[in-house]
C-alpha cells in the first residue's frame, strides 16, 4: 500500500510539473520575440526526432537537444510555381535566415489529382533547393476541398509518399505532412478517428521502408484539434499534430478555442507543429494582424513550437508575403528576388516584413509606405516604347534606338546647352508613341537612370503631360549632372540617377493633384550634353505620396436573383475581398436597360495567377440554391477603350459548406479580344454577349445543396483590355 501510494504521489508530482511548464499568455513577455539561437540549420542539427525539453514534448536535433523551425509556406503550387527558383530559396535561406519551408501540394483544386507528373516535379524541385541551400522541407499532401481526406481524389497518397521517401530515403531534410486541413467530418472524436485511420497505414509504411523522418499530422476542424490527438495518439515516436490559427480570426486567448485545444495537446504530451499560419483572418482577409500575431508567437516561441506562416505569394491577400497587383494601386512583386537574393522591402507586404523580421528574431521596424514607386519606361521589350524626336525640336540630326534594352540616343554634340534655362536650344524627345496612360496621383518626383561609357556633364527638362495640366506646362529648370556624378559600373558604363521634382517640372505636381486626370500619357524631355554624344536613358520612375481617393459605390441594396439593377441598387453584388479590382461599382445605362458597371484595365506585364489581376465579383444570398436549374444566364457588355488581343475567360464558382467551400464550374465562357467584330453591338456603342456558363459542370453540388455565395471572376488571358464592363439580368435559368 506505501508502495502505491508512493507511486501515486510520484505521479501526481509529475503531473503537476507537467502542467506548470507550458507557458501560457498573459505571463509570456516579449523577449520571446527576439533572438533565433533554437533555430539551427539542417546541417548543424542533422535528422529531427521528436524529444521531452522542460517537460513538454518538442522537436529535437540528432543530439537531442532542442530546435525550433521557423519559416514560410508556399502557396499553391499549381498556381504559384515560380517561387520555385534558385534566388528565392536563398533569400529565404539567407536574408530572412529561415530553417524551413513548406511545399503545399495541393491534391484537390486542380493540384496533384489533375496533373500528377507536373505537381510531383515541382515537389522534387523544391525539396532539391531546400537541401541545396540548408533547409528542411515539409512535403505537405494539402487537404482542402474536398476536406475528408478518404475522399477519392486522394487515394494517391500512399503511393506518393513511397516514392518521395523512395527517392530521399531517410533524409534528414524531409519532413512529411499528411493531411493538411481536415474539414466536413464530424469535429470530434468520430473525425479524428478518420484521420488517424486515414494516417497509420501511410505512417507504417514509411517506417517499415526505414524512414524515421518527422511526420505532421492533421485533425478535425482545418487542424484545430491536436486535443483530440492528445487523448488518442498514433502510436509512433515521431508524429506531430498540426495546429492552424490566423490571427484576426483565432484570437491568441488561453479561453479562445484554438489556443485552448494547443494548451491541451502540449500538457497532455502531445507535440504539436503549426505547419500554417496567418496575419490575417481565416479567409486570407483583414489585417494583418500584429499584435495578435506577436501573442501567438510568443506564446509559440516560449514552449519551442515550430511554426510556418502561409504564404509566398503575390495575391491579392492580407497574408500574403508579396505585393500583389492591385489595379491602379501596385504591381505583383516578382517571386524571383533577382541575383542580388533579396526582396526589398518595398517588394514585401505589411505581413511579409513583419514575418521576416520574427523568424529572425529581430525588432520589427515597418517602413514608411505612404510612398509609391511606378516604372512608366524600362525598355525591355526592345523598343523605344514610343520615343521619337519631338515635331518641335531644334536639334533633328539624332537617332533613339534600343540598345540592351535601354533608349539610345546618339547624336547630342549638337545640344549641349546645359545651363538651368537653355533647355529650349537642346534636342527634344517625347513619347508620342506609347499609347499608355498611367495614373500618377500624388507624384512628386521622376528618377531616369543616365548611362554613359565615360563621365560627362547631362541636362534634363521635362514636360509631363496628361489631360490633367492640358498638356503643356513649362519646366522652371532642366536637372544636371556633373561628371563625378557618374559610378562606374561591372560592365564598364558610368550611371547616375537624374531626379526631376515637381519643382523642377511643375507639370508634375499639376497631373499629381488634378481633380479630373491624373494620368500621365506622354513625356517630353529636353537633353543636353557636355562631353557625350551618346548617351543611354532607362528604368524611368515616377514616386510620390500616395493618396486614398474614398470610393463610392451605388447602394448594395438587397441581394436577389434575378438581378436586372432596375430599381438602382447593386442587388448585393460586391467586390471579392481578393479581388485585384476595387473600383467603383455603379448602376449606369446599358442597352437600355440599368446594369452593373466598373472599369478595369488588366495590366501590360501578367501575373502568372490569371486570376491575380481579375475583377472578382462577389454575390451572397440566403438560401442561393440552383433549384433543378441547368445555366447561369447574364448579358454581358464592353465598352473597351483598348482591345485588340487575348481572350476575357468569365469563370463561376460557388462556396458551399458541405462542398469544403469552393466549387468551380469547368464550363466558362470566353471572348477573343482579336475577334470584336463579328459581336453584336448595341444602340449605344456596346459588344453585347449573352452569357451561359453550365451549372452541371459545378462539381459536388445537388439542386438543393446550400451555395451560400457566387463568384463572377472576369480572367485576362494575355488581353490588352482596358475600358469599362456591364452586367445584367443575372439568374439561374433552365
Amino acid at each position: 500500500m506505501k508502495s502505491i501510494l508512493a507511486l501515486a504521489l510520484i505521479v501526481s508530482i509529475n503531473l503537476v510539473l507537467l502542467a506548470n511548464s507550458v507557458l501560457i499568455p498573459p505571463n509570456i513577455d516579449d523577449s520571446f520575440l527576439y533572438g533565433n539561437e533554437l533555430v539551427k540549420k539542417p546541417s548543424e542539427a542533422g535528422a529531427l526526432r521528436v524529444i521531452e525539453y522542460n517537460g513538454i514534448k518538442t522537436l529535437g536535433d540528432a543530439e537531442g537537444n532542442p530546435i525550433q523551425l521557423r519559416g514560410m509556406s508556399t502557396h499553391g503550387l499549381q498556381w504559384f510555381p515560380e517561387i520555385l527558383n534558385e534566388n528565392a530559396f536563398a533569400a529565404l535561406a539567407n536574408d530572412w535566415e529561415a530553417n524551413v519551408i513548406r511545399l503545399a501540394m495541393y491534391v484537390g483544386e486542380d493540384g496533384y489529382a489533375t496533373d500528377p507528373e507536373t505537381i510531383k516535379k515541382r515537389v522534387i524541385q523544391g525539396i532539391d533547393l531546400a537541401k541545396k541551400y540548408d533547409m528542411y522541407v515539409i512535403v505537405d499532401w494539402h487537404v482542402h476541398a474536398p476536406g475528408d481526406p478518404t475522399d477519392p481524389i486522394y487515394e494517391g497518397a500512399q503511393e506518393f509518399f513511397k516514392e518521395i521517401s523512395e527517392l530521399y530515403p531517410n533524409d534528414p531534410h524531409i519532413i512529411y505532412e499528411l493531411c493538411n486541413e481536415p474539414n466536413g467530418i464530424p469535429n470530434d472524436e468520430t473525425g479524428w478517428q478518420i484521420v488517424k485511420d486515414y494516417a497509420e497505414p501511410i505512417i507504417e509504411m514509411l517506417r517499415e521502408n526505414g524512414n524515421e523522418n518527422i511526420v505532421i499530422v492533421g485533425n478535425p476542424n482545418w487542424s484545430q484539434r491536436p486535443d483530440l490527438a492528445a487523448d488518442d495518439p498514433i502510436d509512433d515516436q515521431n508524429t506531430v499534430y498540426t495546429l492552424h490559427f490566423y490571427a484576426g480570426t483565432h484570437k491568441p486567448s488561453p479561453d479562445s478555442y484554438v489556443m485552448k485545444n494547443a494548451i491541451y495537446a502540449l500538457k497532455h504530451g502531445a507535440p504539436i507543429f503549426v505547419s500554417e499560419w496567418g496575419t490575417s483572418e481565416a479567409t486570407g482577409d483583414g489585417g494583418p494582424y500584429i499584435e495578435e500575431s506577436d501573442e501567438w508567437l510568443k506564446f509559440l516561441n516560449a514552449n519551442n513550437v515550430s511554426w510556418v506562416n502561409w504564404s509566398l505569394t503575390n495575391k491579392n491577400e492580407k497574408s500574403a508575403a508579396f505585393t500583389p497587383y492591385v489595379y491602379g494601386e501596385s504591381e505583383a512583386t516578382d517571386l524571383d528576388p533577382g541575383p542580388d537574393r533579396i526582396w526589398s522591402p518595398e517588394e514585401l507586404s505589411v505581413s511579409g516584413e513583419y514575418v521576416r523580421t520574427r523568424i529572425k528574431g529581430v525588432e520589427y521596424e515597418p517602413i514608411d509606405r505612404s510612398n509609391y514607386y511606378k516604372t512608366l519606361w524600362d525598355f525591355d521589350d526592345g523598343t523605344t516604347q514610343g520615343f521619337v524626336v519631338n515635331s518641335d525640336s531644334p536639334v533633328t540630326d539624332v537617332s533613339l534606338t534600343n540598345e540592351d534594352n535601354r533608349l539610345k540616343i546618339s547624336g547630342l554634340d549638337a545640344s549641349n546647352d546645359v545651363s538651368e534655362g537653355g533647355f529650349w536650344n537642346n534636342l527634344r524627345i517625347s513619347a508620342d508613341n506609347w499609347g499608355n496612360a498611367v495614373d500618377i496621383t500624388g507624384a512628386g518626383k521622376i528618377m531616369i537612370d543616365v548611362i554613359l561609357k565615360s563621365p560627362a556633364t547631362v541636362a534634363i527638362a521635362a514636360i509631363p503631360q496628361g489631360p490633367g495640366n492640358n498638356w503643356w506646362t513649362n519646366p522652371a529648370r532642366a536637372v544636371r549632372l556633373a561628371p563625378n556624378d557618374f559610378v562606374k559600373q561591372a560592365d564598364g558604363t558610368y550611371k547616375a540617377v537624374l531626379t526631376i521634382t515637381a519643382e523642377d517640372s511643375p507639370g508634375l505636381e499639376t497631373i499629381g493633384t488634378s481633380d479630373t486626370d491624373n494620368t500621365i500619357q506622354n513625356i517630353v524631355l529636353f537633353v543636353g550634353t557636355v562631353g557625350a554624344d551618346v548617351i543611354y536613358l532607362d528604368n524611368f520612375k515616377v514616386s510620390g505620396k500616395k493618396i486614398e481617393i474614398p470610393i463610392i459605390h451605388d447602394s448594395l441594396g438587397e441581394a436577389k436573383l434575378p438581378s436586372d439593377f432596375e430599381d438602382g441598387t447593386r442587388h448585393g453584388w460586391k467586390w471579392s475581398s481578393d479581388s485585384a479590382v476595387q473600383t467603383a461599382l455603379t448602376i449606369d445605362e446599358a442597352n437600355g436597360s440599368k446594369a452593373l458597371s466598373w472599369e478595369v484595365a488588366y495590366p501590360e506585364v501578367k501575373p502568372s495567377d490569371t486570376w491575380a489581376s481579375a475583377p472578382r465579383l462577389d454575390f451572397w444570398m440566403d438560401g442561393l440554391k440552383r433549384g433543378g436549374k441547368n445555366f447561369l444566364f447574364f448579358d454581358f457588355y464592353l465598352a473597351p477603350d483598348r482591345a485588340s488581343e487575348g481572350i476575357i475567360e468569365i469563370n463561376l464558382a460557388f462556396q458551399p459548406p458541405l462542398a469544403g467551400y469552393w466549387a468551380q464550374a469547368t464550363d466558362t465562357y470566353q471572348i477573343d479580344l482579336s475577334d470584336l467584330d463579328s459581336a453584336t453591338v448595341t444602340n449605344d456603342g456596346l459588344y453585347h454577349y449573352e452569357v451561359k456558363i453550365d451549372l452541371n459542370s459545378v462539381p459536388n453540388i445537388e439542386d438543393n445543396t446550400d451555395l451560400r455565395n457566387m463568384l463572377l471572376i472576369f480572367v485576362d488571358v494575355n488581353s490588352d483590355f482596358a475600358g469599362r464592363m456591364y452586367i445584367d439580368n443575372v439568374n439561374f435559368i433552365e
